[in-house]
């Protein structure tokens, strides 16, 4: 059972719109980059998914219950853009394989129902290492968005070559190239796995975005975040070293 929930009319009038998938993934990288744009455009909430193979609980929001959901904004951008913006990202990815498939078919259908002319989904990538330049990895279903991509200005962006994307943020891009003849991407960010959630990987991808799309993206909120982890981790090393350098003192003993 998924249902759709229209909070407002949906705008007509939208450009051949460009649609952002991110739904949460490893360290929320996908998610936080459309949450960014979200925030950042000043979208508008069009409508929430809600469907029966989310998590069977709700959610507790200053005592206030919501249940899990996608939900889809949309944004009219400048006409000197050649295209608007449909965005969407949700509480939680469907818990079985089945429902991700069913989820996102339904997904797809609304964006040829939008007349969307691309989709990207966003997510995240775990390297065997991270260098001072984190990279951004470019998947698609034709070749030429494939090289749209890798010419982007930030220089990040790179061929994946191979391996698997799991979840929505893979499925969505290529299910909607299949059945519905809408070309999609895939771009993924270098993330640590350890991380809860990565806002530099996130800042990638808006990068990425503001380049290619022209989009005006704000990181502030996504700096701010950055600074927090990099206080925290500074903070645990201090910790662990003065750990570290206690256990190598002498002990004494008393005998």
């Amino acid at each position: 059972m998924i249902k759709l929930k229209e909070l407002k009319e949906f705008p007509n009038d939208l450009r051949n719109p460009l649609v952002l998938v991110g739904m949460p993934g490893i360290a929320l990288v996908g998610k936080l980059a459309v949450l960014t744009t979200i925030n950042s455009l000043e979208c508008d909430l069009y409508a929430e998914i809600y469907y029966h193979d989310f998590p069977p609980h709700v959610v507790i929001n200053q005592a206030q219950i919501s249940m899990p959901k996608i939900v889809i904004y949309t944004k009219k951008l400048p006409e000197t853009q050649e295209h608007d913006l449909i965005i969407m990202t949700g509480d939680y990815q469907p818990t079985t394989s089945l429902g991700i498939y069913a989820l996102s078919d339904y997904i797809c259908k609304l964006c040829k129902k939008f007349n969307a002319y691309l989709i990207v989904s966003m997510g995240a990538f775990v390297p065997e290492s991270i260098g001072d330049k984190r990279k951004v990895y470019v998947s698609s279903t034709q070749q030429e968005w494939i090289n749209f991509f890798l010419d982007s200005p930030t220089q990040t962006t790179v061929i994946l070559k191979g391996g698997y994307i799991s979840g929505a943020n893979g499925i969505i891009p290529a299910w909607a190239s299949i059945h519905y003849d809408i070309p999609g991407v895939c771009i993924l960010a270098d993330t640590m796995p350890l991380l809860q959630i990565d806002p530099a990987a996130s800042k990638e991808l808006t990068r990425v975005l503001n380049a290619l799309f022209k989009l005006d993206i704000k990181d502030t909120l996504l700096d701010r975040r950055i600074e927090e982890i990099e206080t925290m981790t500074s903070q645990f090393l201090d910790i662990m070293q003065k750990k570290r350098e206690e256990q190598q003192k002498p002990q004494s003993y008393i005998g």
